[in-house]
């Protein structure tokens, strides 16, 4: 049988991922978003900051690897507990931060309230709620399916109309 050649470097820690995704979920659900820094991985499980930025190049992909087994695929037959899942992965966020979600917020915040102001306008029922599952198939959409609302011919763009109806 031949001899396995070792790769380059030094070898990697056995375990070290899932030490640092268990310990990434404990800070998250102690301090949050905001407060979870890399620095409080490093500090301890003694990795260094430049190995766990190696597997995991941002705070972010940190993040999003450590809760991706949290909101993976759910048993339950119940809708509202599959949101309820759902809402409780995305609570460890608690408050986003971020270039990223000011930018969403900005964008999203005015044309919800413009959204919320037209539905009434047109006598929609519930016109809020209306707005937000809008918006919120809108993002899933964008963010999840990488679909645009030109997509299959504007299909998907009746599709999101067809929520507040």
């Amino acid at each position: 049988m031949p001899e396995m050649k070792r790769g380059r470097g030094r070898p990697r820690r056995q375990g070290a991922d899932e030490e640092i995704l268990t310990l990434a979920r404990e800070l998250l659900r102690e301090r949050g978003y905001r407060d979870f820094t890399v620095d409080a991985i490093s500090e301890r499980t003694g990795i260094a900051k430049t190995t766990i930025y190696r597997r995991f190049p941002s705070k972010g992909a940190l993040v999003g690897a450590a809760i991706a087994p949290l909101g993976g695929q759910t048993e339950s037959d119940d809708v509202l507990t599959v949101l309820r899942e759902t809402a409780a992965v995305l609570q460890l966020l608690k408050v986003p931060e971020g270039e990223a979600i000011d930018v969403v917020k900005a964008v999203v915040e005015p044309r919800r309230a413009r959204l919320v102001e037209l539905l009434a306008r047109d006598g929609v029922a519930e016109a809020e709620l209306r707005a937000d599952l809008m918006i919120g198939a809108l993002l899933t959409r964008l963010l999840v399916t990488r679909a645009t609302l030109e997509d299959a011919e504007g299909e998907i763009a009746a599709r999101v109309l067809a929520v507040a109806s």
